[in-house]
């Protein structure tokens, strides 16, 4: 018994001695070094914070370098808060961390360079003790100083991270990683808001604002962020009151194991440790609308809508520029009295205010903003103050108003100074809604425009509704006057399907020309408008050579309604110039016919000789879809396809009268589009199954080889990536082939429209660029058949209802052998 008390006193010994000598603890004290053995880390008193040597790869190179940093001790994946050396990593592993003699914190290496030091006052070192906090710190100390002042201390030098305990203040600044691999500076710094934006935190992006934080934010774990900010977890409620609403009311906050990360992408983000992962609670900006100037000078956006940014009413967009980042310009200036006016916005929005006094009324700080005409761009007048806001009523902008939003919980009621004809109502015309300007015929009040074409305006909120004829209201979200369409963002009750029998709705001059049901939106046009409405002979004063008659302004004689410049226009000059004109057209005309006479005479004599032969080719080509094993081998080029794989066109064979039927006879209202092979339909079948109608024209550069080259390899090949073929056809001249309907069209009519291609997001853009790999694949590896497309383009990708891409067109697709991994051609074809 005694001698199993004595072996197991000197083990505990032994095992203690062992992590002395392997670990230093949470102190490195003068002559003591920490290296590139994990053994040597530091480690705090509670095991919540490491210090040591971590390697990274680059993105370019295997070859590893090392940095010093601190990390969450035994968390997983590592989790570094801090990096000493993050502008020059030690390239190999004889890094050292120490104290200098001259009392200085330094990485240095075998070769004596210097990777790193505090920078400090120099001292003797052997006076001075590095730490690492329980709260993740890494503070040196002066003995003769005292343990509780710190010479130097990480928390006062932060890289990307903000711990618990430290305090941000106007010379703290966070700075993210240049990537994921690479903790050198990046491009995004968080910091306290220069002086002349109040209160509140900004994230820059090589020195330029990106983001601003407020600190007025309904969000609860926004205020968390704020009193993290401020080192107040230990505070007790408090709220804040904003325009007489209460926005918010904190409590405390365990903040343990939190932290704030300005990450490499530019997004600042709230992370708690939930025992599994990390937790994101809070990040900003919310969306590419909260980017400080995202649409530029008077440029607004609304983040409730997808449509992107607009001018505000009475400006244009900045000449030879696209709207979006380069901002508007007003349509014209005035300083006069009578000649300006304001137009008034809520719940907008806008950057903190040049300039800050006190006014009485609403009436004395419009009059201040005039009085400070060109240079005053706009005023907002608080009718109430608030406990940690300026007691100053009246805020005057006499910069471009710029970072716009509408639609904003916390948004300031704001009044734009304009020019009176730059918004004002006419006869043609109403007066702006909100943030919309509404063109003739639309028309929001019984005094303007034309009541056929009626929206709803509500004044207090700025919003436009449209109505529906079943008598559902739908927000308006854009206008655009050039191309007779407006947009409505539509809720779940609404059904893409329906929009047929709504554009055949008597006396509804609005037409659906496109939804996409996923994203709520509808896009409507409107048609030409008649003549302006009247009641009395005066309403058409503003409506040149016209008289009311019969509720309508008619064009007076010799005169005609010209929809498209919504004017009367004069007709067309004298009867005597008419006559002769008549006459030289008959002219024209008659020899035209003697001239198509004999041509349809020679044209007739050679079809009668040509008759049989046409018969026969078409004969021969209906025969060559369906020939045996031996021809359709010798189509797609193999000599080893499977008997399963050779059993004929696996497609039905339409008949053209039933494809007249299904287009209504290729009218031009059936038309999708026109390709490089000639037009596309779209057809209905009894039942209601639709389909596309692809047409080869007869100058077509596709020919017979290319047409069942396209029919059979379709057939073959079945991918939920690549799109399926329905049947054919073949009638004389005619080759067609039937596809199924894509509801969305190309890919094209999205990548290239300013409009639609907002609605492509990150997400929707990342599955179709999958969707169309793997139909690649599937091509070229996966299938019977080892297939090169030959002309894959957007204009080949289209889109079913789900936005799934397939790909299509193989009228110049090549076969190649099982084991063959190229292929060549003996002419310039696809892209």
């Amino acid at each position: 018994m005694r001698t199993d008390e004595v072996l197991f006193s000197f083990s505990l010994f032994s095992l203690v001695l062992y992590f002395q000598l392997c670990s230093t603890g949470d102190t490195l004290k003068a002559g003591q070094k920490i290296t590139t053995n994990p053994l040597e880390n530091l480690v705090s008193s509670n095991r919540t914070f490491e210090l040591g040597f971590f390697p990274l790869s680059g993105s370019s190179s295997d070859v590893k370098s090392y940095y010093l940093g601190i990390w969450y001790h035994g968390l997983e994946p590592q989790t570094v808060v801090w990096v000493a050396n993050r502008v020059k990593p030690v390239p190999d592993s004889s890094g050292v961390f120490r104290i200098a003699e001259d009392g200085n914190l330094v990485i240095e290496a075998v070769s004596t360079e210097r990777y790193w030091s505090s920078k400090i006052e120099a001292s003797s070192s052997t006076n001075r003790t590095v730490k690492l906090l329980e709260s993740g710190n890494l503070v040196l100390m002066d003995d003769n100083l005292g343990r509780s002042n710190y010479t130097w201390q990480s928390f006062q030098h932060p890289t990307d991270t903000f711990l618990p305990g430290m305090k941000m203040g106007a010379s703290l600044a966070l700075t993210s990683w240049r990537n994921s691999t690479d903790p050198a500076p990046g491009n995004f710094t968080f910091t306290m808001a220069p002086e002349d934006e109040r209160g509140s935190f900004v994230v820059q992006k090589q020195s330029q604002i990106y983001w601003d934080l407020d600190e007025l934010d309904s969000n609860e774990n926004s205020q968390v962020v704020f009193n993290f900010l401020g080192n107040t977890a230990t505070r007790g409620t408090r709220s804040h009151n904003f325009s007489d609403q209460t926005i918010f009311t904190s409590k405390p906050y365990n903040y343990t194991k939190s932290r704030l990360l300005m990450n490499s992408s530019g997004e600042l983000q709230f992370l708690k440790w939930d025992e599994h992962e990390w937790e994101k609670r809070w990040s900003g900006p919310a969306d590419e609308y909260d980017i400080h100037d995202y649409c530029g000078s008077f440029g607004i956006c609304n983040r409730n809508n997808h449509i992107g940014c607009k001018c505000l009413p009475g400006f244009v967009p900045i000449p030879e520029g696209e709207l979006q980042g380069h901002g508007c310009v007003r349509k014209s200036t005035s300083c006069i009295n009578t000649d300006v006016t304001f137009l008034n916005l809520t719940n907008i929005k806008v950057r903190n205010p040049d300039h800050e006094i006190f006014t009485e009324t609403d009436a004395e700080c419009q009059s201040f903003c005039i009085s400070k005409c060109p240079l005053c761009q706009a005023y907002s007048y608080n009718r109430s103050t608030y406990s940690d806001r300026s007691p100053f009523t009246c805020n005057i902008w006499t910069h471009n108003l710029s970072s716009l939003v509408e639609e904003y919980d916390r948004g300031r009621d704001l009044s734009i100074l304009v020019k009176i004809s730059d918004i004002a109502p006419t006869a043609k015309t109403c007066e702006p809604c909100g943030t919309y300007e509404i063109p003739y015929p639309l028309s929001t009040g019984p005094n303007c425009g034309d009541l056929m074409y009626k929206f709803n305006c509500t004044k207090s909120t700025g919003q436009v509704n449209f109505m529906m004829p079943e008598g559902i209201s739908y927000q308006v979200t854009r206008i655009e006057e050039d191309t007779r369409t407006f947009f409505i963002q539509a809720d779940a009750s609404y059904s893409c399907s329906l929009r047929r029998d709504q554009n055949n709705t008597p006396n509804f001059p609005f037409n659906v020309v496109d939804c996409i049901q996923d994203f709520g939106i509808v896009k409507f046009s409107w048609q030409p408008a008649p003549e302006p409405p009247c009641n009395r002979p005066m309403d058409c004063m503003n409506w040149p050579h016209s008289t009311c008659r019969e509720t309508r302004c008619h064009c007076d004689l010799k005169y005609r309604w010209n929809n498209s410049i919504m004017s009367c226009t004069q007709e067309e000059p004298s009867r005597e110039h008419l006559t002769h004109r008549l006459a030289l057209i008959l002219t024209v005309i008659l020899g035209s016919m003697a001239i198509l006479a004999c041509i349809t005479a020679f044209v007739l004599v050679r079809r009668k000789k040509k008759a049989h032969k046409l018969d026969r080719a078409s004969t021969q080509i209906q025969e060559s879809l369906y020939e045996s094993e031996k021809r359709v081998k010798g189509l797609i080029g193999l000599g080893s396809l499977e008997e399963k794989d050779i059993e004929g066109i696996e497609v039905p064979c339409y008949t053209f009268a039933s494809i007249l039927a299904a287009t209504d006879n290729f009218t031009d209202s059936y038309k999708l589009g026109r390709g490089g092979y000639g037009p596309v339909y779209k057809g209905t079948f009894p039942g209601g199954q639709d389909i596309a109608v692809k047409r080869l024209s007869s100058v077509s550069t596709q020919g017979l080889e290319e047409f069942k080259n396209e029919v059979i390899l379709i057939a073959k090949l079945q991918h939920r990536n690549l799109v399926r073929l329905r049947g054919y056809c073949i009638k004389g001249d005619e080759k067609i082939l039937l596809y199924e309907y894509m509801p969305n069209k190309s890919l094209d009519s999205f990548i290239f429209d300013r409009t639609r291609t907002s609605l492509l997001d990150w997400p929707i853009r990342f599955e179709i660029i999958v969707g169309i790999a793997r139909g690649m694949l599937y091509l070229h590896q996966d299938s019977r058949l080892r297939v090169i497309h030959r002309d894959l383009k957007t204009s080949n990708i289209l889109l079913d209802e789900e936005m799934n891409p397939k790909i299509s067109d193989f009228g110049l697709a090549k076969i190649v052998g099982g084991k063959e991994t190229e292929a060549s051609t003996e002419r310039v074809v696809g892209t």
